[in-house]
């Protein structure tokens, strides 16, 4: 699910864009916002993969907003809608993909969506991070678990741990580390099975650390293997197609 913030001031606009991308057919989930102040204070780094700025807001500016969000986020898609070709050259400054001039048609509209499924669906195996306000890549397969601590999430990798603060949940990251790969055994603990030594009462990882497994679903865990075994052969699927 592409997950989209449309940053829009005048609503029949607002409502036409948000009407084109749901008849396109691609699965997404759309915030709107009414300036470019009000999305800057959403704390939105690393939470969108695509975002709409409409130039000509208020306060903040569609191009101001999109370049106060780059100083934290440097991989979100970033789409400009205008009435004006005056603003191109700022666009570049931003990394912008696209520069819609309105009123945007559901061709222009769809190509766009069409580009950022194609480039979502190759980062199937990365999961986007907003770690204390900064924007990270990190894939899967360094992702040993995730931990909350002291309130933090921690993500234990292969490499080292890192604190994302309050910035996430562990529920922001259950759709980001999906089964049967990472399961979700304690209200705390998120646990990449490739990474399981052993089990018993818990988990215990290759690394020596012990993920702790709520009461209850010691059972389930204890299948772990059969749970590996389908996400290789799923795997397995995929690199044959």
């Amino acid at each position: 699910m592409l997950r989209i913030a449309v940053c829009e001031d005048m609503d029949e606009d607002a409502e036409h864009l948000r009407s084109l991308i749901e008849s396109s057919g691609i699965a997404v989930e759309i915030n709107r916002f009414e300036s470019g102040v009000d999305f800057l204070s959403s704390n939105p780094a690393g939470r969108f993969d695509l975002i709409f700025f409409d130039i000509y807001m208020g306060e903040v500016s569609g191009v101001e907003a999109a370049r106060a969000l780059r100083e934290t986020d440097e991989k979100c898609s970033v789409v400009f809608t205008t009435t004006s070709q005056e603003h191109r050259a700022e666009a570049f400054d931003v990394d912008a993909q696209q520069y819609l001039v309105k009123p945007i048609s559901k061709d222009r509209l769809e190509k766009v969506l069409k580009k950022r499924m194609s480039q979502f669906e190759q980062k199937r195996n990365i999961c986007p991070v907003n770690a204390k306000g900064r924007r990270m890549e990190i894939h899967h397969d360094d992702i040993c678990y995730v931990e909350v601590y002291n309130h933090n999430c921690l993500i234990h990798t292969t490499s080292g741990v890192i604190d994302t603060g309050s910035t996430m949940t562990i529920e922001d990251f259950v759709p980001l580390l999906p089964p049967p790969r990472f399961m979700r055994c304690h209200q705390s603990y998120i646990v990449n099975l490739s990474y399981v030594e052993s089990v018993d009462r818990d988990f215990k990882m290759k690394s020596g650390n012990t993920v702790y497994i709520r009461r209850g679903f010691l059972a389930k865990c204890k299948r772990f293997e059969d749970e590996l075994d389908k996400w290789r052969l799923a795997e397995a699927g995929r690199d044959d197609t």
